[in-house]
């Protein structure tokens, strides 16, 4: 079992990587459910249940439903 810090650190990692600097798409649920699926498999990969990411983060969902958004409020149009 790895700690929440882990947890928190691989997750933050990867949301830097495959969510920063892309636009929203169209179909943001599509997309959520689709980078949730591969997060969870990349994850198990390096150990890390998808117990522990919801203990981390909660419902996987929301939560890169909500970094998407923030990317997209940071990320100026066009870039």
């Amino acid at each position: 079992m790895r700690s929440r810090t882990e947890v928190e650190t691989f997750v933050n990692s990867w949301i830097a990587t495959h969510v920063r600097g892309m636009p929203v798409p169209a179909s943001l649920p599509h997309e959520v459910d689709r980078l949730a699926a591969r997060l969870t498999g990349d994850a198990r990969a390096q150990g890390i249940s998808g117990g522990e990411l919801a203990q981390a983060f909660g419902d996987l969902d929301d939560y890169l439903t909500g970094q998407y958004q923030q990317a997209a409020i940071t990320t100026p149009s066009g870039a």
